[in-house]
C-alpha cells in the first residue's frame, strides 16, 4: 500500500532525527512536489484543456485567451485545433516572435502559431493569425499540482522512495546534518540510493516511453512546403 502524506512525513522526520518536525516536513514535501512539476514533464501532472479558438482580439490585434491558473507549459505538438475532425497542430513560438507578427484587420484565417505569456495571472495564450472561426481545440499541458493539506492523502507523485529520501535529506539539510549531501546526491559514486539517482532512474522509464524510438524534427517555421510560413513582404510593405 502506498504511504500517506502523514506516514511519509513521519518516517522522514524520524530518519532525520527530528521527529517533532511534522509541520516542517509537510511544508518541505509540498515544496518538493512543486519543484517536480516545474522542472519535469511528469505524466501524472499532465492535463487537457478543451476550448474553442478565440476570435476576439486585443488592442494590438492579437487573438488571445486566458489559460488555466495551474498552467505551466504546453506539451510538444499538443496544441491542436480541428476542422471537420482533421487535426491541425499549432507551431509554438516565443512571445517576442509573436509580437513581431503582422496583425492587420482582415487577416483572419486558420491559425498557425501559438505562444503564451507567463507574466500575466493567469497566463495568456496568443494565436496567429486571428482565427477565422471558433474551431474546437485542445491544449495538453503540464500543470502546477495543488499543495497537500489533507495528510491522509497519498501524494500524487508515484515514486515514494524518492519522496522519502529527498524529504529526509531536506530535513537533514535544515538542521546541518552531515547526511544531507549523501541523501540528496545525484552521483552514484557518492550514494547509489541518493534522491537524485532515484529520480534519474525513474525519469528514464516514466510516461511509457520505452517502447518507441526518439525522433529529431525540423523546425516547422523554417522547413516545409507551405508558403504561408514565409514573411509577407508585399502587402505590408516592409
Amino acid at each position: 500500500m502506498p504511504l500517506t502524506t502523514l506516514q511519509l512525513t513521519t518516517l522522514a522526520a524520524q530518519d532525520a532525527n527530528v521527529p517533532g518536525f511534522l509541520s516542517q516536513a509537510l511544508a518541505k514535501l509540498n515544496m518538493i512536489l512543486s519543484d517536480i512539476c516545474q522542472a519535469y514533464d511528469i505524466s501524472l501532472a499532465r492535463k487537457t484543456l478543451s476550448f474553442v479558438t478565440p476570435t476576439a482580439v486585443n488592442a494590438l490585434g492579437q487573438a488571445f485567451m486566458a489559460l488555466p491558473a495551474d498552467y505551466l507549459r504546453a506539451r510538444k505538438n499538443e496544441c491542436i485545433y480541428y476542422i471537420n475532425f482533421v487535426p491541425y497542430p499549432l507551431i509554438p513560438v516565443d512571445l517576442d516572435e509573436n509580437d513581431a507578427l503582422v496583425t492587420q484587420a482582415g487577416m483572419a484565417n486558420q491559425p498557425i502559431f501559438f505562444s503564451s505569456d507567463m507574466s500575466t495571472t493567469p497566463a495568456t495564450a496568443y494565436f496567429w493569425p486571428q482565427p477565422s472561426g471558433g474551431f474546437p481545440a485542445i491544449i495538453r499541458y503540464q500543470s502546477q499540482m495543488p499543495d497537500i493539506t489533507d495528510t491522509s492523502l497519498v501524494p500524487w507523485f508515484p515514486n515514494q522512495n524518492y519522496l522519502l529520501t529527498r524529504l529526509t535529506g531536506e530535513l537533514c539539510k535544515g538542521v546541518d546534518d552531515d547526511r544531507a549531501n549523501s541523501l540528496l546526491t545525484d552521483k552514484e559514486e557518492v550514494n547509489v540510493g541518493g534522491a537524485g539517482v532515484i529520480l534519474r532512474h525513474f525519469l528514464q522509464q516514466e510516461g511509457d516511453k520505452s517502447n518507441r524510438v526518439l525522433t529529431v524534427a525540423l523546425d516547422r517555421r523554417r522547413f516545409g512546403t507551405s508558403f504561408d510560413r514565409l514573411k509577407n513582404t508585399k502587402t505590408i510593405g516592409w
